[in-house]
């Protein structure tokens, strides 16, 4: 009980903290170098002012007494006024001490609730060696401590003490001297801390071109620790097998694509040869249809092609499409919002919106694009006013070669590959394609590319 106590306790607490926390890591690893840091300052501190500052005001203290001592036992052996005026004097120019004599008696002397590290030490002195009636007080102000000691023949001497002489100097010296060498040491952090993350930021440059379908040259990191060029190795090399599937793909659908339009060939020149029948005819249209499904393979193939992203007008590609789809007397709308220009592949992202477009007329009798400018991306939606497509089977349709309709019959749907390449064609460009329901009454398919 107590461990799994425990551990909840210490799973809320680094919850709590990773909810806080800055969220890049140059700042979290600057807190993990400046709170050891700032945690040793305070610690030597505590322990010079508590161990050092003590002992050196414990034996100034010590010091001052006896220097009283031997201020008294001079009055009593020199009790004549030319001695006593060369004794105050030389007390103040050689002890630091402000000394006047009076008759009298001492106030009673209370300790106070609070007394500074230097009253306190004088307390302690006075008491372990004076051995004498004594009132102290270190409210008179002027940095000074008064002390006033009973002395035997009915006198009182009254004693004024500098700090000065009872402590081991300025504490804004010490103080400074720790700020600037803390500052030297976060200066020296961060300039460390920025030299070993820089390669971290390229190489996170690097996968982000990577996911949006750009190029990424070869890069090799000389600085930098050995974790994070294992890194940008390993990176290397999954961009080059990356590349190396996408291409082989590519390379075997169009080839078993091509290989299959020669026995198509023959086939077509022996049914144009054949006299007309119905078991001709069902022939002949089975040969369209798989004529239309090698077209969509290599639509498909195409999808990653070798086309270069290049900064393109995305409102012109929009047109393009809809003013292709008008040819067949087509009801298509297009409409954008904000700034079109972002880089992308322009005739995979032609392919993608035509194929969309197809979808949502032959299902239904108009569609509508609009293109909206987002600060990370750029958000296409296509909406059409067909009877759309049903919640749980949204995800079902973008796998390859799937139709809602399962006769199969390419009049009333493709060969199953439009909304695969379409989603295929965006993620390439490091965005997606989702389904949901338009406000036209149909389908609504957004498209999302980042920018």
């Amino acid at each position: 009980m107590r461990i799994g106590s425990a551990r909840e306790l210490f799973e809320r607490i680094a919850g709590w903290a990773d909810r806080h926390s800055p969220q890049t890591l140059f700042l979290r690893a600057l807190i993990i170098i400046v709170v050891p840091m700032l945690l040793l300052q305070a610690l030597s501190a505590w322990w010079f002012y508590s161990q050092r500052g003590d002992n050196v005001t414990n034996r100034l203290a010590l010091l001052l007494v006896r220097d009283l001592r031997m201020l008294i036992a001079m009055r009593s052996d020199f009790p004549d006024d030319q001695h006593r005026a060369w004794i105050l004097n030389h007390a103040r120019s050689d002890l630091l001490l402000f000394v006047s004599f009076r008759k009298g008696i001492v106030r009673e002397f209370k300790v106070p609730e609070y007394f500074d590290i230097v009253a306190r030490e004088v307390q302690g002195a006075l008491d372990a060696d004076l051995k004498r009636p004594y009132y102290l007080d270190n409210n008179v102000g002027g940095n000074q401590i008064l002390v006033e000691i009973q002395l035997t023949d009915g006198d009182v001497m009254d004693v004024l003490v500098p700090h000065v002489r009872l402590t081991f100097g300025s504490s804004i010296a010490y103080v400074l001297a720790q700020l600037g060498l803390a500052l030297v040491l976060f200066g020296l952090a961060i300039w460390f801390m920025r030299r070993e993350l820089v390669p971290i930021e390229h190489l996170g440059v690097a996968a982000d071109a990577l996911g949006k379908g750009r190029d990424v040259p070869d890069f090799a990191f000389s600085g930098g620790t050995r974790e994070v060029r294992n890194a940008a190795t390993a990176f290397q090399t999954m961009r080059i097998r990356l590349q190396r599937s996408i291409q082989q793909r590519t390379e075997m659908l169009a080839g078993v694509s091509h290989d299959l339009r020669t026995p198509l060939t023959r086939m077509k020149l022996s049914l144009a040869m054949l006299p007309e029948s119905p078991e001709a005819k069902e022939l002949a249209d089975d040969v369209v249809d798989m004529e239309r499904m090698i077209e969509g393979y290599l639509a498909f193939a195409r999808g990653e092609g070798d086309e270069e992203p290049t900064p393109s007008d995305l409102s012109e590609i929009l047109q393009d499409v809809a003013t292709g789809a008008r040819r067949d007397n087509a009801d298509v709308a297009v409409g954008w919002e904000g700034d079109m220009e972002v880089e992308l592949r322009p005739l995979a992202i032609k392919r993608c919106l035509t194929n969309l477009t197809s979808n949502a007329l032959r299902h239904g009798t108009r569609a509508e694009l609009f293109a909206t400018r987002g600060r990370t991306s750029v958000e296409i939606t296509v909406d059409d006013d067909g009877p759309g497509i049903p919640p749980d089977k949204h995800e079902d349709v973008f796998r390859a070669f799937y139709r809602l309709d399962e006769s199969r019959n390419i009049d009333t749907g493709g060969v199953g590959l439009g909304l695969t390449i379409a989603r295929d064609v965006a993620r390439s460009h490091g965005g997606d394609v989702v389904l949901g329901a338009s406000p036209l009454g149909g389908l609504r398919v957004l498209v999302r590319l980042p920018v």
